[in-house]
């Protein structure tokens, strides 16, 4: 049992930095492939638009929601207190998604706002970018989960 864990541990070390790698690298190419944005001179432009890549981000939690929802309308698990082993282990995961995303997203939000204070006009095309990236890791999360819990990143390869 022991070498069971330790073996699941090693292969989420193994990938963690694969992620990170990943995430850095798309951050920085597309750092320099989008153009900068246009008129968020002021701070409230700027903060305008942190509120408008969190309401994107925040798209991800809608869809984690309505798939919990979805299955959950479908199954004996219309009922939410009626008991163990009512839900599916696909509604599971959609479940421990949806919660995962919003302690995700209330970090991001949090990063979002502070950084459109400190941002200047010229990079604040930052947000967007940093945006799609989380939407994007979100997905990665969620179908690498789907597909095997310990492949909850980017880098999806088997567990063996």
């Amino acid at each position: 049992m022991h070498s069971d864990l330790a073996a699941k541990r090693a292969v989420v070390i193994r990938l963690l930095p694969i992620g990170l790698v990943l995430t850095v690298s798309l951050v920085g190419i597309l750092y320099f492939l989008v153009p900068p944005l246009r008129d968020v001179d002021t701070p409230a432009d700027r903060m305008v638009v942190a509120l408008r890549c969190a309401g994107v981000a925040a798209l991800t939690l809608l869809a984690g929601i309505q798939a919990v929802t979805g299955h959950r309308g479908k199954s004996e698990a219309i009922d939410p207190i009626a008991g163990a082993g009512r839900e599916s282990r696909v509604m599971q995961i959609h479940a421990r998604y949806t919660q995962n995303t919003l302690e995700q997203l209330v970090l991001f939000v949090l990063v979002l706002g502070a950084l459109s204070t400190y941002l200047d006009a010229g990079s604040m095309h930052l947000l967007p970018i940093l945006t799609a990236v989380f939407i994007l890791g979100r997905i990665a999360f969620w179908l690498g989960y789907l597909r095997d819990p310990l492949l909850r990143s980017p880098a999806w390869r088997s567990p063996s």
